[in-house]
């Protein structure tokens, strides 16, 4: 009896840990999202990224973090960062095959100079709209305030404002939007300039946050097609409604519906609009 007793224990045990291995799934990092407190901040001052992750249950840790400049300490889903000089620094994680957005962060040494940051945006925000393209822009604006989720990069998308000055003219080796498109893995990886129309709206994900996005310079039909534009991450771009320049990085990272994305390192308009190749 003590042996029928004992073949069972074993078999039970056998079985729970059978149960048990099964029971742990190991889960796969998709997406990486950083959304910045704020993009500019004074010198030896701390300021939060929120690090979203998909799924929720994976967390990041200081050692997925680069940066070019400063400090960055991870809690849970909050980054925090913080440099002690002042100048322009850019942000973003990684963990395995998986690449975040970068983000910019301006640190600055006088509280007067965030001052006058605050005031031009709150100028910007009060001005009053003068055609239909600027209502837009507005109503896009308020549609992103309602969104908690949101990024600081992706509300600037949908209050771009047409640059005034006398644009340049384009780079000869800027790559046009079209010829990205037409085969993107020749360019992964590649730090490039390339040309395209950027919209004065952003476009929107299925959870109705904005984004940034460039068409080839003949212009695109369908803001939310993947294979008629590209999709920005990175720095602001704070312009729209004209052809630009941006020199950044092209990844090949699946966020919602796009394969690709362009991480954003500088941007300007431009006078040129003939297609680059």
């Amino acid at each position: 009896m003590k042996k029928i007793i004992s073949f069972f224990a074993v078999c039970s045990l056998i079985l729970l840990a059978g149960c048990s291995a099964t029971s742990k799934k190991t889960e796969t990092l998709k997406t990486i999202q950083l959304d910045p407190e704020a993009d500019k901040v004074l010198v030896d001052t701390d300021t939060d990224i929120h690090i979203k992750t998909d799924p929720a249950t994976i967390q990041l840790t200081d050692k997925d973090f680069t940066c070019s400049g400063g400090n960055v300490k991870v809690t849970k889903d909050n980054a925090e960062f913080s440099a002690s000089d002042a100048g322009t620094y850019t942000i973003s994680a990684k963990q395995g095959n998986v690449t975040s957005n970068t983000v910019t962060i301006t640190v600055v040494a006088e509280e007067s100079e965030l001052v006058a940051a605050a005031d031009t945006d709150q100028t910007t925000s009060n001005a009053p709209a003068t055609d239909d393209s600027q209502t837009t822009s507005n109503d896009a604006t308020t549609s992103t305030d309602n969104t908690a989720s949101s990024s600081s990069n992706a509300g600037s998308s949908a209050s771009t404002q047409t640059q005034t000055q006398n644009p340049g003219e384009a780079s000869p080796d800027a790559i046009d939007v079209a010829t990205i498109l037409s085969d993107p893995d020749d360019y992964v990886g590649q730090s490039i300039t390339i040309i395209g129309a950027l919209p004065q709206t952003a476009a929107y994900d299925a959870n109705n946050n904005p984004y940034e996005i460039i068409y080839p310079t003949s212009g695109g039909s369908d803001i939310n097609d993947p294979s008629d534009r590209l999709r920005l991450e990175g720095a602001n771009v704070t312009i729209g409604g004209c052809i630009a320049e941006l020199t950044g990085t092209l990844e090949k990272q699946k966020i919602g519906n796009d394969q690709y994305v362009f991480n954003v390192t500088s941007f300007e308009e431009v006078s040129d609009e003939s297609a680059h190749s």
